[in-house]
């Protein structure tokens, strides 16, 4: 009878004991799926980790993250992180004249640039722009087609973006010429001193978008991966500019508009758009060509460029 007790005892110790654990066992789980959330996502600690410092507001990272695309795969981004108070930002034209072709890197070089990435598109033939591009206030291209754009003004000594879908028709650069779709004022693009039209509006104040029938962008141009630039500002009022390599398997598959709004959202942007992208997408960096351009013949030879200088 004693032995007996002594054993039920036992029994019921061992038997609290696991109770407990299993008890504490929902809170383990919570507590794990708290700090995972907490986490900050893998191509935001990529991009935080080791930028490399290019001057005084300008940041280099690297992305190759395979979980940027889905189905994952390589990939091969490279993003500038840019401080609006210490830098500018301006378009740079093909030899100072429109229509005309010269490549990104001698656009950069030629205008001083700490920094480059080639912009709006352009006619292959004679580098015509075939959207609106505006450069030190001069209208160069127009546009019928409602198409996402950025608008580089300066203000108080700090760069505004304006992002929107818009219209340019007429001769003349007044707040007549432009219609918005998208809330900002006609007369702010006629007074902007720098314009260029991308294609694919990606977000706009936080809200994506996933419909772009009246920017008349080419069947599948937004679901199929190609090589990608883009333009964008994030929470805190950094400028982003951003290559994504493409059409290089081993290297880079490039990004569909979906997966470049997943790498928006781990940088932070608020509001971004997609500009020429495929071989004309190029990255140049105190005048060395960052990125890997995808045509066999070398860098494109483009119409027009977004160029960082030092404010």
């Amino acid at each position: 009878m004693g032995g007996g007790s002594v054993t039920w005892c036992r029994m019921t110790r061992h038997v609290t004991r696991w109770r407990i654990r299993f008890a504490a066992l929902p809170a383990l789980l919570v507590s794990a799926a708290l700090l995972s959330a907490q986490a900050p996502p893998a191509a935001q600690r990529a991009a935080a980790a080791a930028p490399e410092r290019i001057a005084d507001g300008v940041l280099l990272h690297r992305l190759d993250d395979p979980a940027l695309l889905n189905p994952a795969g390589p990939v091969s981004v490279q993003a500038l992180q840019l401080d609006p108070k210490r830098v500018r930002l301006e378009t740079g034209v093909a030899g100072n004249v429109s229509p005309a072709r010269e490549t990104v890197e001698s656009i950069a070089r030629r205008r001083g640039a700490l920094a480059a990435i080639n912009a709006g598109f352009f006619a292959l033939a004679d580098g015509k722009p075939v959207a609106l591009l505006k450069s030190a206030g001069a209208l160069l291209g127009r546009t019928r087609r409602s198409r996402g754009a950025v608008a580089l003004s300066d203000r108080r000594g700090r760069p505004r973006l304006l992002f929107d879908r818009v219209t340019v028709e007429g001769a003349t650069d007044d707040a007549k010429a432009y219609r918005t779709r998208l809330g900002t004022k006609p007369k702010d693009w006629a007074g902007a001193r720098d314009a260029v039209s991308g294609a694919g509006l990606l977000m706009l104040d936080g809200r994506e978008f996933h419909e772009w029938t009246d920017e008349g962008l080419a069947a599948g141009f937004d679901t199929t991966r190609h090589p990608r630039t883009v333009i964008g500002v994030d929470g805190g009022g950094a400028v982003w500019l951003i290559t994504v390599d493409g059409r290089q398997p081993a290297l880079s598959l490039g990004m569909s508009f979906i997966e470049l709004q997943g790498l928006a959202r781990r940088l932070g942007l608020r509001s971004a758009l997609n500009l020429d992208g495929g071989g004309s997408t190029t990255m140049v960096v105190q005048g060395t060509i960052v990125n890997h351009p995808s045509d066999a013949t070398g860098p494109r030879q483009v119409s027009d460029a977004i160029l960082v200088l030092p404010r």
